[in-house]
């Protein structure tokens, strides 16, 4: 099986990889492993979109449970016996480029001092505050749920950060869309962990729905099992 091994501290890795069968490419590869946490999947998914990928915790920072070890990990991707679930991305389009997220999109104020006024569903009042977080529901146990104390499993989600007026998160179906425009003050697009940043002028409307895009990931417990636990950063 031809695999591409990506993360900080990949070369670490390797030579597992190659002992156990495994063909290490630089280009079209048939799966990626993503050595390191959630960081390092989203940049592995920017990099290599819709290839299947396998999160491995770098074992250099985690203490791992049995089940996810890395030994054991590799060699049921190539037994085929793990599970490829996929996860549709959320899309917007600005400044004429369409951008992708797996996990949110965040709209915040630019200047921290200065909160923004925006209008987006339900009812498109004016609201001031921070911003919003547009969340998938494979992302929706990040940022959207350190806001709204909540995770969903179906379409994507709306969370209101910081706002004057206490607003309670807001979901979707998977053939919605919605809209967020921007009243008053200056404020910064951000996708996943990418390093871009987008500004949003006042009385610039963006549209946010779910992509046809999919992200395809082999055993996402191995980033998110209880019983593995990160022994440093």
């Amino acid at each position: 099986m031809k695999v591409l091994v990506s993360g900080k501290n990949s070369e670490d890795l390797e030579p597992l990889v190659k002992q156990l069968g495994f063909e290490i490419v630089s280009e079209n590869p048939e799966a990626v492993i993503s050595y390191g946490g959630d960081g390092t999947l989203l940049a592995s998914e920017r990099q290599y979109p819709s290839i299947p990928k396998l999160p491995i915790r770098n074992d250099a920072v985690a203490k791992k449970c049995e089940d996810h070890q890395s030994k054991d990990l590799l060699k049921k991707l190539l037994q085929g016996k793990l599970d490829l679930t996929e996860y549709r991305k959320l899309e917007t389009i600005i400044e004429g480029k369409k951008l992708l997220a797996l996990n949110d999109f965040v709209i915040r104020n630019k200047d921290a001092i200065h909160s923004i006024r925006f209008r987006t569903p339900p009812d498109e009042k004016l609201i001031i505050g921070d911003g919003v977080v547009i969340s998938t529901p494979y992302g929706s146990s990040g940022y959207f749920q350190s806001i709204t104390g909540q995770t969903f499993d179906s379409g994507f989600g709306l969370a209101f950060n910081n706002t004057t007026e206490k607003l309670e998160p807001q979901f979707f179906n998977e053939e919605d869309q919605i809209s967020f425009k921007l009243s008053r003050g200056q404020a910064a697009l951000t996708s996943d962990n990418a390093p871009d940043i987008y500004l949003i002028p006042e009385g610039m409307e963006l549209t946010f729905k779910l992509s046809d895009q999919k992200a395809k990931i082999y055993e996402l417990d191995s980033l998110r099992c209880p019983n593995c636990i990160v022994t440093r950063g």
